[in-house]
């Protein structure tokens, strides 16, 4: 019962023949369809790209959090205090293990449907989109954060 309500859900975000406007229109195929080669080096090369992102901001975050300690301990001179640059960590991390989460899940999604030759739509349009906002979302809050802290 679960895996129906599951396939449901997942039916309904990513799109499929009785979710997907114009796609009920489609005739059903008679011959299997044929996966390129150059669609698995797509996806690989998609899930490649999303990691290195994802490994990028896990390296911004952890550099942030080795660039910030001075061999003294004290913040004297400096214009964004140790709580901010630990707070900033704290965010970035959490979303980067996210990036990486999704990258993972599209690529095993897409794998599948080209494994079985299943037809289907092989665009998310939600995934990128969340991603991108809880970018764009940290990113300002980040800039909030180290201009409160500059100016008081």
């Amino acid at each position: 019962m679960a895996s129906s309500t599951t396939n449901q859900v997942f039916d309904t975000v990513f799109g499929t023949k009785y979710h997907t406007p114009g796609a009920e229109l489609q005739l059903p195929r008679k011959v299997p369809m044929r996966v390129e080669p150059k669609s698995y080096f797509a996806n690989e090369r998609t899930f490649l790209s999303w990691c290195s992102m994802a490994t990028t901001m896990g390296g911004v975050s952890s550099a942030m959090v080795g660039l910030s300690m001075s061999a003294s301990g004290s913040s004297e001179g400096r214009l964004i205090s140790h709580k901010t640059v630990d707070l900033v960590s704290a965010v970035y991390v959490p979303v980067a293990i996210l990036m990486i989460c999704y990258a993972l899940f599209t690529y095993e999604w897409r794998s599948k449907f080209m494994h079985r030759k299943q037809v289907g739509f092989f665009d998310d349009k939600v995934g990128p989109i969340t991603l991108a906002a809880i970018v764009m979302v940290t990113l300002v809050a980040i800039t909030v954060m180290a201009f409160i802290d500059v100016l008081l």
